[in-house]
């Protein structure tokens, strides 16, 4: 396995780790999705996680390198009580460049994200957006985004902006 900075897992995999805030809002959204995307419901979940497992796999030559990846776990909270899990794959596609893509569980169904994102190796991202690109049960018709706010090892912040 390969040997890699705890912060070199956090900037490949910044959603996995991220604790929802509170502090943003839908109206204070720089990207409204009624604005972007038409008339719809918007839904902003806020939650937080907890990291269950990290693994990272050192594909083709040994060491930091493209083809390797990371596969994450994470409970998820909701104003501290249990709401979920989520599971994640990143896979390094350049020196510095990470493309995620993931699946939140939630009580009333499944939300998938996906990201390609660049930082430096062993550097935390700093705020970003991922894509909402589907999901099940109440979210088998979403559409939006999530936004990382703040990254550190023991987690982060994120709101999803969820179209329905």
């Amino acid at each position: 396995m390969l040997s890699v900075s705890k912060w070199g897992v956090v900037a490949a995999t910044a959603v996995s780790l991220a604790a929802l805030a509170g502090s943003a809002s839908a109206s204070h959204d720089p990207y409204s999705l009624d604005r972007v995307m038409g008339r719809g419901h918007t839904e902003v979940i806020r939650l937080t996680s907890t990291s269950t497992g990290t693994t990272v796999v050192d594909n083709g030559a040994s060491g930091p390198g493209i083809g390797d990846q990371i596969i994450i776990t994470a409970n998820l909270f909701r104003n501290g009580v249990g709401y979920g899990t989520e599971g994640a794959v990143c896979t390094r596609v350049a020196a510095e460049t990470t493309l995620c893509s993931g699946t939140f569980s939630l009580p009333r169904g499944q939300v998938s994200w996906q990201h390609l994102k660049t930082s430096p190796i062993g550097t935390p991202p700093s705020d970003f957006d991922i894509a909402i690109t589907g999901g099940t049960g109440a979210y088998a018709t979403v559409r939006g985004y999530a936004r990382v706010a703040r990254i550190a090892e023991s987690g982060g912040a994120l709101a999803l902006y969820l179209l329905h």
